[in-house]
């Protein structure tokens, strides 16, 4: 190597080994979460979803049942929102039935529903499986997504009416 070709290597740009590459599958992962959503997929989020229903319908214990159940009206009632206002009342009296569950649960240290409640959830829970299996993973991640954020201001705006109170 002579004198002028050291001079311009040191001159010469570093390679920027931090600089991301382009991902070639992107393109099929963005068609996939656009296409309705696979029928095992759905089976197992509603099998999880009746199962928690029946245990806390039988008085369980367990706040993870809370949990897992009461996502599910939350998601679909955002989705419902872009469907149809029927929808939209079915799911809200499945929320509804939920806050009444967590309300027996505060009184007894047992999950419950009322009579009108029991009839609300199966009926949201029917609702949601309809969304559910018409929806496509994107549409239920950017619901899922809508539902922690209404629920982050929900709480946000109730720290904040306690904190003036």
């Amino acid at each position: 190597m002579n004198r002028a070709q050291r001079r311009a290597a040191g001159h010469r740009r570093a390679p920027n080994r931090n600089q991301l590459r382009a991902d070639p599958t992107a393109a099929f992962a963005a068609i996939g979460a656009c296409l309705e959503i696979e029928p095992a997929s759905a089976d197992h989020l509603l099998i999880v979803a009746r199962s928690a229903f029946r245990d806390m319908a039988a008085g369980s214990t367990d706040p993870q049942l809370f949990d897992a159940l009461g996502m599910q009206p939350n998601v679909g009632l955002i989705r419902a929102e872009s469907i149809a206002p029927e929808l939209v009342q079915l799911l809200m009296a499945a929320a509804d039935a939920m806050r009444e569950a967590d309300d027996i649960y505060g009184r007894h240290n047992r999950y419950g529903f009322t009579g009108p409640g029991l009839q609300a959830m199966a009926t949201g829970l029917d609702a949601y499986e309809a969304i559910l299996r018409a929806s496509t993973p994107a549409q239920m991640r950017t619901a899922t997504k809508e539902m922690i954020r209404r629920m982050q201001q929900q709480l946000a705006a109730a720290a904040k009416g306690a904190a003036t109170a």
